[in-house]
């Protein structure tokens, strides 16, 4: 009786011996996994604005609200003017909750692969005369470290 016992104890030890890290190693790889789930999730949501924002372009096609330009911007009436105003806030918001989300990921192949789309894009806005000229009426409204960076690409297109 002894032996089995002892025996008992060993198989009770190597259990926990064995069962502990593996229970940490799972947990562990459980957290990672529900992070990742809620960061993707983070960019569905984005990626549901952005398209919310294309279809907005769409039903104004009047405006030079979309990603192309127009050659030769038409004259606006006061109320066209204000809907592209809001337009192009909407997608200034956008690119807010872009820069602060992919600067804040955790996930630096996710930063690195998908920022560069988003940069890109920005740099192309910063070019049109209706972008900038609503950016600098509202610039104040938004997140400073996204000012900053705004105000550099903006920087480096003026030199």
């Amino acid at each position: 009786m002894d032996i089995f016992f002892a025996n008992l104890a060993t198989i009770v030890d190597l259990i926990t011996l064995l069962g502990v890290p593996t229970a940490i190693c799972v947990y562990s790889m459980e957290q990672r996994q529900r992070r990742m789930e809620r960061e993707y999730g983070t960019y569905d949501a984005l990626d549901d604005k952005y398209i919310e924002l294309q279809q907005l372009c769409l039903n104004h096609v009047e405006l030079d609200v979309f990603d192309t330009p127009y050659d030769s911007p038409r004259e606006l009436s006061e109320q066209q003017k204000k809907q592209e105003d809001a337009i192009l806030y909407i997608r200034k918001a956008i690119f807010e909750r872009a820069y602060l989300m992919y600067k804040r990921s955790r996930s630096k192949g996710i930063r690195k692969n998908q920022w560069a789309g988003w940069e890109i894009e920005i740099r192309e806005w910063l070019e049109r005369e209706n972008f900038r000229a609503l950016w600098a009426l509202n610039r104040q409204y938004f997140d400073q470290e996204f000012i900053e960076f705004f105000d550099r690409h903006l920087d480096s297109k003026a030199s």
